[in-house]
């Protein structure tokens, strides 16, 4: 279901930057672990691991009687104070926040939840993982999820693909039609250049001193566990090893990049 043009919310300001979460979004394997543990090692943000909240909000609007996304644009600010307040106590129930830090809200799935977000928290600040889409699928397809859901769509590379480039157009609609705060980060680029994008994603984000985000590794070692299949990878420095592994199964993507076309266009990426 997608917001159409002239459906977009009303003027609301929302909690000002600072008071309002980091959203990280992308499809899964695309890196967001990798910058979720970026911004966790700064001092000013705090991580949570992946949590469904953001999908939860758009549940109980449902429970409320609500259509979502439909009915966003006339919730009123006594509603979307309360279901302001929903998300923060879901949060405080299981991280806690010192004063001046920033909750750092990572989940793939929030690729599809963009309008939930802009609406509650239209000044907030959000970081689009971006992956060669032939490594996302691979990835995927070599992952073992947990989730049903999940298991099912990287049952062949064909599904995925389809699963990808909805998901991607559904971003790209609800991002052109809502304009949300929004940095557009691409993996192969952070490798290439990755004290630079530090200082890229300190000044979106208005840190004083980005650098503490280059020890993520270590960060993410002390913290002994992350609930996602990216933990091996995040315990080591920044390193190239992933980037173009699809290119050894190249003859098994053949049939799936008509499919992945118009979105590696868009994106420009090379096939």
């Amino acid at each position: 279901v997608r917001l159409r043009g002239g459906s977009s919310s009303p003027a609301d300001d929302g909690p000002p930057p600072r008071e309002s979460p980091v959203f990280v979004v992308g499809f899964p394997r695309s890196g967001t672990t990798m910058l979720e543990q970026m911004l966790d090692a700064h001092p000013s943000m705090r991580s949570m691991d992946e949590r469904a909240f953001i999908q939860a909000l758009a549940d109980r609007m449902q429970r409320d009687g609500l259509r979502y996304p439909d009915d966003l644009p006339g919730l009123d600010a006594a509603y979307r104070e309360r279901l302001r307040r929903a998300y923060r106590d879901m949060v405080t129930r299981v991280v806690t926040i010192a004063p001046g830090q920033r909750i750092v809200d990572k989940n793939p799935l929030n690729l599809l939840r963009l309008p939930m977000m802009h609406r509650l928290f239209p000044q907030a600040r959000t970081i689009l993982a971006l992956r060669h889409p032939c490594d996302v699928i691979l990835s995927c397809y070599m992952q073992n999820f947990r989730s049903p859901a999940f298991q099912i769509l990287c049952s062949t590379l064909e599904r995925l693909a389809r699963g990808y480039v909805n998901a991607m157009r559904h971003w790209i609609h609800h991002a052109d039609l809502l304009r949300p705060n929004l940095l557009t980060l691409r993996y192969e680029d952070l490798l290439d250049d990755f004290d630079g994008h530090v200082r890229r994603i300190g000044e979106f984000l208005e840190l004083d001193d980005a650098r503490a985000m280059s020890g993520f590794h270590e960060h993410a070692r002390g913290k002994g566990f992350i609930s996602t299949p990216s933990y091996a990878a995040v315990v080591e420095p920044p390193n190239k090893k992933a980037v173009g592994r699809w290119r050894r199964y190249e003859k098994y993507f053949a049939p799936v990049l008509p499919i992945l076309d118009p979105i590696l266009r868009h994106w420009n990426y090379d096939a």
